[in-house]
């Protein structure tokens, strides 16, 4: 049994121009929020609820309530309503959808499942006014979570159990924009690009064929760092988002990170990206004073709780390298944060680090080396940046890669 993962918006209804008109509309009235980006690759997750987060974090630097959540949607699938009422036109079927949605189900060997980043009573008022009918497919919706791998996995999940399939023999994700072929390389999953499906033939050859997408990133994406509410969205939504607690992996990358280090004490240090201190507190020991710098303030409130009795740790909310510490160090330790800077914001901080580092002091770099579709830059891309400042500004001392990270040791020359 094979699974073919359909989007909604762009890809069965032609509802894109409307939904952004609508959503905008719905902050302009429930919220007075005027200015809103929406283009919407610049977003850290484009899904509706992954915006508004962001949104509010950017606008009001905090999330949303339920109540706010709630009030949001209603305006927005009542502003949707309206405009079907004035002019239908704006929420038709995209060329051929019931027809190949009719035939797939006649099909024995495919099932369908829906995914989308829409919120799930918009993405059903849209079908239902596109004249779609979705009722028996398996759907997951930007109310599961703000992450589309999450919202793919969740529909791969309710298939499992709607059509009794333990696995699938082949998973194919079917979309229209640019986000949609990044999930399905975060995922490893094949893809099918669709504006229209008026040549049935050719679809249904492209969906046997079907390959995952080759690991790329748009311009829009690469030449912009991720902003604090990027990291708010994900701190609110789980406080250790990336498992340090309790990730097996993080700990024996922990491990490697203090081994590392070439002297038993540093006088000053800088941790850039101490996210919610288990590092912090794994190196403080080895500072006289350590100053652990971070975007999130959700994250550094926990990282403060957890080093509460280590006097030589200090915390300071910033953004590197729109600002930097006005000291010097002997030790500068960057851990998983460099590939959120774009190409030009990592050229400045190496410059604002080779200005604060003292003569013999050292820069610690460990980075995962994955592909990850929203991260500007990947750890490779980072480190072999700060490899181009050998030998003449600094003197490289160690490598060491593994698997899925790689960490260098440089000594300011």
């Amino acid at each position: 049994m094979k699974l073919v993962i359909l989007d909604i918006d762009g890809t069965l209804t032609k509802t894109n121009d409307v939904d952004t008109e609508c959503f905008v509309q719905a902050f302009n009235d429930v919220f007075g929020i005027t200015q809103i980006n929406t283009d919407w690759s610049t977003y850290g997750h484009t899904t509706d609820s992954g915006i508004t987060l962001q949104i509010f974090h950017e606008q009001f630097d905090r999330a949303p309530s339920q109540e706010e959540l709630s009030m949001l949607q209603d305006c927005f699938v009542e502003l949707l309503n309206q405009r079907y009422s004035t002019n239908s036109d704006m929420f038709a079927e995209i060329p051929g959808a019931s027809v190949i949605l009719h035939k797939i189900s006649l099909l024995p060997d495919w099932k369908i499942a829906l995914a989308t980043g829409g919120w799930r009573l918009s993405a059903l008022m849209k079908l239902q006014a596109a004249g779609l009918d979705v009722t028996k497919f398996p759907i997951a919706t930007a109310d599961d979570s703000y992450s589309r791998e999450v919202i793919v996995t969740t529909a791969i999940e309710r298939a499992k159990q709607a059509y009794n399939q333990q696995e699938f023999e082949k998973i194919v994700c079917v979309g229209d924009g640019i986000w949609d072929v990044l999930t399905a390389i975060q995922l490893q999953l094949p893809f099918v690009g669709a504006t229209d499906f008026l040549d049935i033939e050719s679809f249904f050859e492209a969906l046997n064929t079907a390959t995952i997408p080759k690991p790329h990133k748009p311009e829009q994406v690469q030449k912009n760092s991720l902003p604090p509410s990027y990291f708010e969205t994900l701190y609110t939504t789980n406080p250790d988002p990336w498992k340090f607690e309790t990730s097996e992996y993080e700990a024996k990358k922990y491990t490697n990170t203090i081994n590392a280090l070439p002297k038993p004490r540093y006088r000053s240090a800088l941790e850039i990206g101490g996210s919610i201190g288990i590092l912090t507190e794994k190196l403080a020991p080895y500072c006289d004073s350590l100053l652990s710098v971070e975007v999130s303030k959700i994250a550094q409130e926990q990282a403060r709780t957890r080093c509460k009795k280590l006097p030589q740790v200090r915390f300071e909310l910033m953004r590197i390298p729109e600002q930097f510490p006005q000291e010097t160090f002997d030790l500068v330790l960057i851990s998983e944060v460099g590939y959120y800077w774009c190409r030009e914001d990592l050229q400045k901080a190496q410059t604002a680090i080779l200005e604060n580092l003292t003569k013999g002091g050292h820069l610690l770099l460990v980075h995962w080396t994955e592909y990850a579709r929203d991260y500007p830059l990947n750890g490779n891309e980072v480190h072999d940046s700060f490899l181009e400042l050998a030998p003449t500004q600094l003197k490289h001392l160690k490598s060491q890669r593994e698997e899925q990270y790689r960490l260098d040791l440089f000594e300011r020359v």
